[in-house]
């Protein structure tokens, strides 16, 4: 045989035949299909990590085996390549001198001189398929529940893959009566859990679409049978009479079941009264046929139902439309009449060139590319509904690879010229526009950046301007980055048009191009901001250039007012400056604040007293943008020469990152209030200070706390004096009580903006399954929990909604992926201990509360997982009863395990549990009587298995045997259950199939404290709730000496508001550092507050009676490090305006957004 002997243990010494040796040891059918495994691996060899997990089917055996089968596998190189593959596992599993050899050398793999691995699993006894089950109960073809297959999984909802109400409608295209679609939704329904699996769609399709004649038109009935006890009532008879129109005479159906017609009575009748039922058995044709994918069984069958279909649909108000060519339509009714097999379709004849396409210069991101050719006429194409284009696709194909599908939208007059509804034949093609990636050596800009083309899209004028970006957002992959889109318009001197009205659709784009000649062309710039440095490119660009920036909101006619409006002016961000921007907006519409600043006298004072200060000189440079704002001769501005005296004046903004809004508004406040205060200190100096001898004596005498405050803020106004200090300084009252005897002592301190928490808790939300033992519906409890809180404490308040013992429940983690959270290796109860914290259970896990047996020691119990094995037909050396993927599906289940227990009992146990989601019979529609389930000899549909912690594994046998679980006998036997051994209930695949049903596995009853606790978790907090938090009492952690006590006691620290200042800035504290995860969080609970009449005299100490107004906001989006500010603010007209960077638009009061809200701005409304 030419066998290769290699010697040297390292080289894993064994007789190696080879390649051309091997191919002898196996047939064809086997050779092919290890081949065809090999393709898939992309670099032509298996590595190490490749090896283990798709030639040893990722077993846990040790990393010293599985680096000698490795070296075996690759006669001792880093890579395996396919002759070595195949002549090792051929040789290790077909060849015994191979095998000898290898035993021998390594004693380690004994166990396989009984039981060699097996070389792949044969097809015919690796299991009976899915489809082959399918099959097997219905009337269709294995080839035809694979194409089902195909189709149900382009019309269904991927995430559960089933069929619900929406993506049923979605299937029919709106082709159908909706009462019509809703009553056949309900006979597809048969568990009535308002979703369509697969399984229910093929057994209904077949007892709709084949067998016996009468067998189809007995499922009608199922139309009106409301209680779907599969018999109609009087009632259910009443409204089918009466749906169908059958005169009184004609209406003798049969009641052969108690009163009742059954559905057999109504086949008889119907077969007699067909005129009747015909044009509702037709639309159930067309359904199963041309929108669920079943192809029709005949030319002739096909030709009637499409017949019937576009007759019926042709006059139908359908919003799209699919466009085929007249003459393959009339071609392909030609060849079906001769009972011939159609040509392919054929578009050829309407499609156009692509003459002057954008799609031969970059890549299309629309569904569809293709012109149809100008000046089409009427006669020279059809129009039929997107569902029967899609059939006649899967049936017939396409002649043409490309460009092959002309999809159309019927749009209203307002489209089109003559002002007529049509079908936009001609949609607009879009060139998207990109910025030139490429920057200076040294990393800066110092010229405008080039526009080059990206990609190219095919879209309805009636596309609006956020559903153009989501797209190109979507398609180009640019996830959650900040993007939008403008237009680019040549004739703009001041350049592109920034498209910041996402309700805008593109025909009002086009249209306002104002081209006489009709091109359906477009460009548009798709701008995207740097992630790094925040930049907008486009907005850099134009600071560049010096150009202005329009936006589309201020060309229209309710926007176009805004031009030459003092302060509605938008500022350019050319860097992470949004923050800044927002700031200035906000502090802006402080009226005697900026008055003062735009006055010459005010500002020469600052000038005169020293112009060589940092503050000074950003006071001047914030007045300077100031007046460039309230001139209004421009659009926006780009503040450059405020933005670099910023950089030059602090350390804290001196570089371009991301940073906080009210820390900036803090900042330019700081730095305004001390120009002012050393200039004005300089022209006017204050009065001699008081002797200090004569303050202390003043001290000593007892003061009221309004004295106190009086007197501290009389001091703290002769050393602060200035506008700033006029408009934005309250006062703040800090209290310490002794929590003995109640004594206090005030301190008072000024403060500019009033930081509020918003609602960090110390609490999770954690909603638990809880799962009884007698099988009933489980129901769901919602609790809120400490973060530091413990199993044990979990399993005490299940207890106490649940009604179960606490020694009665064992708390069972599971993740996202169907895997047990595993307990501690030294641990060897199946019970999670209750000092194991909440906060270890990983993000997405489902929490599960599972009822013991009563009886029952800490030991004497499992739980069970529901598995299914999946085989892939890889080259890999598991037996053929060890599968290769593991799947864990459905509830967790307790099994008792009492000291006489056998293993008839276990399965039994099992089954109880299981009641309740399990078919008792195989679908109705099957006209097949034979139950496949029941073929098993014990008469369970599964098999209990002792398996690993992680249900893939044997719990038992050595990883070298590659064993998925060693099985449990069904008999009356006693059985021995390891500890720390789990169970698998792996299902046979006909009964999972047939038996199982998913949706009643997966109900579960919500208790009021699910949404109770949701509710108080995510509910919108108040601004009058911030304020009250703010002055809760705090328990200082040091004890301070009570002159009243005589001794150290515990002091709580209240602050409460003494008095309010004329302009309230309050800030909303989002981020708080969290401990437990040691990073920076952001609370994004919105706070509700009023835009007018805020009284906050409840809050305050000493209340003047005066409201407040809201002047205007600062909103943050995203995160701290990444987000986006924006501000909304009062012009001069009393009109709210949107000002994101260099947009600026007017908007009502209710468009204004609190949900974001970081920065408010109120201003005192004092009273006359």
């Amino acid at each position: 045989m030419g066998n290769t002997i290699l010697t040297g243990r390292s080289n894993a010494i064994a007789p190696i035949i080879s390649a051309e040796d091997a191919r002898t040891h196996i047939t064809e059918e086997e050779y092919r299909r290890i081949r065809q495994a090999f393709q898939r691996f992309k670099n032509g060899c298996i590595d190490y990590d490749e090896f283990c997990y798709h030639v040893l089917g990722g077993a846990q055996i040790p990393e010293d085996k599985r680096r000698l089968l490795f070296s075996f596998f690759s006669h001792g190189a880093e890579t395996i390549s396919f002759d070595n593959l195949l002549s090792s596992l051929v040789g290790l599993c077909r060849v015994e001198e191979v095998q000898s050899r290898f035993i021998e050398e390594y004693h380690e793999f004994a166990s396989w001189g009984l039981s060699p691995p097996k070389l792949t699993i044969p097809l015919n006894d690796s299991y009976i398929s899915f489809y082959e089950v399918m099959s097997y109960v219905t009337h269709l073809s294995v080839k035809e529940v694979i194409e089902l297959e195909k189709v149900f999984a382009t019309i269904s909802d991927r995430a559960v893959c089933k069929l619900n109400v929406e993506k049923w409608k979605q299937a029919l295209g709106g082709c159908f009566p909706d009462t019509y679609a809703e009553r056949l939704f309900a006979v597809f329904d048969e568990n009535r859990d308002c979703q369509i699996d697969f399984r229910e769609l093929v057994c209904t399709l077949s007892a709709l679409c084949r067998g016996p004649h009468p067998g189809r038109i007995s499922q009608l009935a199922r139309i009106w049978d409301v209680d779907c006890d599969k018999l109609l009532s009087d009632e259910e008879l009443s409204n089918m009479y009466a749906d169908l129109g059958v005169p009184v005479e004609h209406q003798t159906v049969t009641k052969s079941a108690n009163g009742k017609a059954a559905l057999v009575d109504f086949g008889i009748w119907a077969q007699e009264n067909e005129r009747y039922i015909a044009k509702y058995y037709s639309m159930a044709l067309q359904i199963g046929h041309i929108c669920l994918g079943l192809r029709p069984e005949s030319k002739k069958m096909e030709l009637q139902v499409v017949n019937e279909f576009e007759s019926r649909a042709s006059e139908l108000p359908l919003s799209e439309w699919n466009i085929v060519a007249s003459g393959w339509h009339s071609e392909y009714r030609t060849l079906l009449e001769a009972e011939r097999t159609p040509n392919p379709i054929d578009n050829s004849g309407i499609k156009g060139t692509r003459e002057d396409s954008w799609t031969s210069r970059v890549a299309c991101i629309s569904a569809e590319s293709a012109r149809l050719k100008p000046d089409l006429l009427p006669m020279d194409y059809i129009r039929v509904p997107v569902p029967l284009w899609r059939a006649w696709l899967r049936w017939h194909g396409c002649a043409l690879t490309v460009d092959s599908q002309f999809t159309r939208k019927y749009l209203d007059g307002e489209f089109f010229e003559d002002n007529k509804p049509s079908l936009e034949l001609y949609p607009l093609e879009i060139l998207f526009l990109g910025h030139d990636r490429k920057k200076s050596h040294d990393g800066t800009e110092t010229t405008p950046r080039s526009l080059t083309p990206w990609a190219c899209a095919q879209v309805s004028r009636s596309m609006t301007v956020d559903e153009l970006l989501a797209l190109c957002k979507t398609e180009l992959r640019l996830g959650d980055g900040d993007a939008r889109l403008w237009q680019v318009v040549k004739e703009n001197e001041e350049g592109n048009v920034l498209l910041d009205d996402g309700n805008q659709n593109l025909h009002q784009l086009y249209t306002a191009l104002g081209k006489t000649k009709k091109v359906n062309k477009m460009k548009l710039l798709l701008e995207v901001r740097e992630r790094g440095t925040g930049v907008w490119p486009e907005e850099l660009r134009a600071s560049l250039s010096g150009k202005q920036i329009t936006a589309a909101s201020t060309l229209s006619s309710s926007n176009a007012q805004l031009s030459g409006r003092p302060g509605a002016v938008g500022l350019v961000n050319y860097g992470n400056f949004c923050y800044r921007n927002a700031g200035i907006q906000c502090l802006a519409r402080v009226s005697p604040l900026t008055q003062y600043l735009l006055e010459d006298e005010h500002l020469d004072e600052l000038k005169k007293a020293n112009t060589k200060r940092r503050d000074v000189e950003t006071t001047i440079e914030y007045a300077k943008l100031l007046r460039e704002m309230w001139a209004a001769k421009k659009k926006n501005i780009a503040p450059n020469d405020f933005n670099d005296a910023i950089r030059m004046n602090s350390d804290m903004f001196e570089c371009s990152e991301q940073h906080d809004c009210q820390e900036f508004v803090a900042f330019l406040l700081d730095q305004l209030h001390t120009s002012m205060y050393e200039a004005n200190k300089t022209l006017h100096p204050p009065p001699p200070a008081i002797d200090p001898k004569k303050e202390e004596e003043n001290h000593e005498i007892e003061e009221t706390d309004e004295e106190k405050a009086e007197r501290s803020w009389t001091e703290y106004e002769k050393q602060n004096e200035s506008l700033v200090t006029q408009l934005f300084t309250g006062q703040l009252r800090s209290r310490l009580v002794c929590r003995t005897c109640q004594s206090s002592s005030s301190v008072f301190e000024p403060f500019t903006s009033l930081s509020l928490p918003i609602g960090f808790e110390d609490v999770d939300l954690y909603q638990v399954i809880v799962v009884h033992r007698d099988g009933r519906i489980p129901r769901r409890y919602g609790f809120r929990l400490s973060r530091d809180s413990k199993i044990g404490h979990l399993r005490e308040v299940v207890a106490a909604s649940s009604g179960i013992s606490m020694s009665h429940i064992t708390i069972q983690c599971m993740s996202s992926k169907g895997t047990l959270m595993s307990r501690s290796p030294n641990h060897r109860s199946s019970n999670l201990r209750d000092e194991l914290p909440l906060s270890s259970f990983p993000s997405g896990a489902r929490l599960y509360a599972l009822e013991l047996p009563e009886s029952t020691g800490e030991d004497e119990w499992r739980v069970a997982m529901h598995r299914k094995l999946q085989y892939n037909h890889e080259p890999h050396i598991l037996g053929s009863t060890a599968g290769f993927i593991v799947s864990r599906f459905g509830l967790p289940l307790i099994v008792g395990l009492d000291e006489h227990v056998t293993g008839k009992k276990l399965y039994e146990d099992v089954m109880y549990q299981m009641h309740r989601f399990m078919e008792h019979s195989v679908n109705s529609f099957s006209s097949r009587a034979h139950d496949p389930c029941e073929d098993d000899a014990s008469g369970f549909p599964f098999t209990l298995c002792l398996v690993d912690q992680n249900y893939e594994w044997c719990g038992q046998c050595p990883a070298l045997r590659f064993c998925r679980g060693c099985p449990i006998r069904p008999d009356d036997n006693k059985v021995f259950i390891p500890a720390n051994s789990p169970i698998a209930v792996d299902w046979f695949p006909i009964a999972l199939y047939l038996r199982y049903n998913h949706s009643e596995e997966q109900a579960c009853e919500d208790d009021p404290s699910v949404a109770e606790t949701w509710s108080r978790h995510f509910a919108p907090s108040s601004l009058e709730h911030c304020i009250e938090k703010f002055s809760c009492p705090e328990t200082l952690d040091a004890a301070i000496q009570c002159d009243r006590c005589e001794k150290k006691t515990t002091r709580d620290k209240v602050m409460t508001i003494w008095k309010l200042p004329k302009y309230l800035i309050i800030h909303l504290k989002r981020f708080e550092f969290l401990r437990e995860q040691g990073r920076m969080g952001k609370c994004k609970r919105t706070v509700n507050f009023p835009l007018k009449h805020f009284d906050p005299a409840p809050f305050v100490d000493k209340p003047d009676g005066n409201t407040y107004e809201c002047i205007a906001l600062a909103n943050h989006y995203g995160q701290l490090s990444c987000g986006h500010f924006i501000a909304y603010a009062k012009s001069n007209e009393d009109k709210w305006l949107l000002l994101n960077d260099c947009s600026v638009r007017e908007v009502s009061e209710e468009e204004v957004d609190k949900q974001g809200a970081y920065l408010l701005f109120y201003e005192r409304k004092d009273v006359k």
